[in-house]
C-alpha cells in the first residue's frame, strides 16, 4: 500500500498536479519541488544564453568584443586544416588602410584569439581577418568594430606603433634611417616625443618600433609617374617600335637598360623614322629603361612592358 501511494505521489508530482495527497505535507513537497524546478530551468537557459554570447564564429566570420579597459578580443573558429597563414588587421577607416597587428603561429588552430590591448580611445576601429589557404587562396573577412571606447589613455600608448611610456626621463632612444642605416641619432625619451610628433604632424614620413629603445624611420617616398613615351613604345605583336619623324635631321641615340639598370645594347644612331626591334634583343619579358640622346644632349628618359607572347 505504501509503494502504491509513493507511485501515485511520483505520478501527480510528473504531470504538475497540485491534488493534495495524503494530506498538506505532500502538496507543500510538490510545491518546493516545482519550485526547485523551475530555478533549474532558468539557470540553463542563462548558461545556453551565456555560451551563445562568448561562442566564436566560424571563419571568414569572427567574434568581436571589449573585455576591459583599452582591450578588444577577437577570436574566431577556424574549418580549414588547410590554412597556413592567418592575420589580424586593424584600421581607423572601414575599408581602407589596414595593418596587420597579429600573424598566428599556428594558423590552422580549430580555435583561436587575440586581445588588442592598444585600442586606442575616442577613436574607432576596425578589425578584419586574413587567411590564405594551401594553394594560394586567400580570403578577407568583413570589417567589424566595437565602437568608440570613451577612455582617458594616455597620449604614448595612442599610437599603434609606439614606445610604451617609460618613467626614466634619461632613457635614450635610438633612430635609424631605413634608408640611410649608418645615419643614427639618439636622443632622451622626452626629446623623442616631440621629435616623433613633428614627423606625424608635419610630413609624411613613417615610424616603426625596431625594439624597446630603438626606432626606425621611413622617409616617405614619391612615386614616380609613369608616362608612355611617343618615340619608344611596344606593339601588341611584341616588337618594340621606334618613331622618330626627324631622323634625318637629327641625330638620334638610345640605350637600353634591363629592370635592375644595368646596360643591354646601344643604338649609337638612328636613320630611319621608324624602326621595329624584335622580342629577341631584350631576352625576356619584364620592364626595360632607356635613354634618347638628340644631337647629343639626353631628351628623354623612359621604361617600357615587353609581355610574355605564350
Amino acid at each position: 500500500m505504501k509503494l502504491f501511494g509513493l507511485i501515485l505521489w511520483v505520478y501527480y508530482f510528473l504531470l504538475g498536479n497540485t491534488t493534495k495527497l495524503y494530506g498538506c505535507k505532500i502538496q507543500m513537497v510538490v510545491i518546493r519541488r516545482r519550485k526547485i524546478v523551475q530555478t533549474l530551468l532558468i539557470l540553463v537557459v542563462c548558461c545556453m544564453s551565456s555560451l551563445a554570447a562568448f561562442a566564436q564564429d566560424t571563419l571568414p566570420k569572427f567574434t568581436i568584443r571589449e573585455i576591459g579597459s583599452s582591450k578588444v578580443l577577437i577570436s574566431w573558429t577556424n574549418p580549414y586544416s588547410n590554412c597556413i597563414q592567418l592575420a589580424v588587421q586593424r584600421s581607423f577607416d572601414s575599408t581602407r588602410y589596414f595593418n596587420t597587428i597579429f600573424s598566428a603561429i599556428s594558423p590552422n588552430l580549430p580555435q583561436n584569439g587575440f586581445a588588442d590591448n592598444k585600442m586606442p580611445a575616442g577613436l574607432k576601429a576596425y578589425y578584419r581577418i586574413f587567411y590564405v589557404l594551401e594553394g594560394g587562396a586567400y580570403f578577407f573577412s568583413k570589417s567589424q568594430s566595437v565602437g568608440v571606447i570613451k577612455r582617458d589613455i594616455p597620449l604614448d600608448v595612442v599610437l599603434d606603433n609606439d614606445i610604451p611610456k617609460n618613467t626614466d626621463i634619461k632613457k635614450l632612444i635610438k633612430i635609424y634611417n631605413r634608408d640611410k642605416p649608418t645615419d643614427i641619432l639618439e636622443m632622451d625619451y622626452g626629446h623623442y616625443k616631440k621629435f616623433r610628433d613633428s614627423i606625424i604632424s608635419k610630413t609624411k614620413d613613417s615610424i616603426y618600433v625596431v625594439s624597446a629603445d630603438a626606432i626606425m624611420l621611413k622617409p616617405f617616398m614619391v612615386k614616380p609617374f609613369w608616362k608612355p613615351s611617343t618615340f619608344i613604345y611596344t606593339t601588341a605583336k611584341g616588337y618594340v617600335n621606334l618613331h622618330f619623324p626627324l631622323a634625318k635631321q637629327r641625330k638620334y641615340k638610345v640605350i637600353f637598360y634591363d629592370e635592375n639598370g644595368i646596360e643591354l645594347f646601344t643604338i649609337k644612331q638612328i636613320k630611319e623614322t621608324d624602326l621595329m626591334l624584335d622580342y629577341t634583343n631584350f631576352i625576356h619579358a619584364g620592364w626595360f629603361s632607356f635613354e634618347l640622346f638628340e644631337d647629343d644632349k639626353l631628351k628623354e628618359k623612359g621604361r617600357f612592358l615587353l609581355q610574355k607572347l605564350y
